[in-house]
């Protein structure tokens, strides 16, 4: 059974839609100046262009909050959702570690 059954956001999506979106005094470039980064870079992620990095992830934190762990963890989501839609592993089969010798 898999318990994901929708299509996570991208974390730069999500950044947009709950961080900058509804507020008219926020934008882009002001959160990339205080995160310490190029707009580029920062617009890259928005635009789903480039992952979240680790280091991404803490300045995100000490700047719009929550904590980089739960930055990375919507990463991780993502990245794990596409790669379950192009694994393919009917073939596979579990290994029964008791029975091996």
């Amino acid at each position: 059974m898999n318990l994901q059954q929708y299509s996570p956001p991208h974390p730069g999506e999500l950044i947009f839609r709950t961080y900058i979106e509804p507020f008219e005094a926020i934008s882009a470039s002001k959160i990339a100046l205080e995160l310490g980064v190029s707009r580029s870079t920062f617009n890259r992620l928005l635009r789903g262009e480039s992952d979240l990095s680790p280091e991404m992830a803490i300045r995100l934190s000490a700047v719009i909050g929550r904590t980089p762990e739960s930055w990375m963890a919507l990463q991780d989501s993502f990245d794990l959702y596409k790669a379950r839609s192009v694994v393919d592993t009917s073939r596979m089969r579990r290994f029964n570690f008791a029975e091996v010798g």
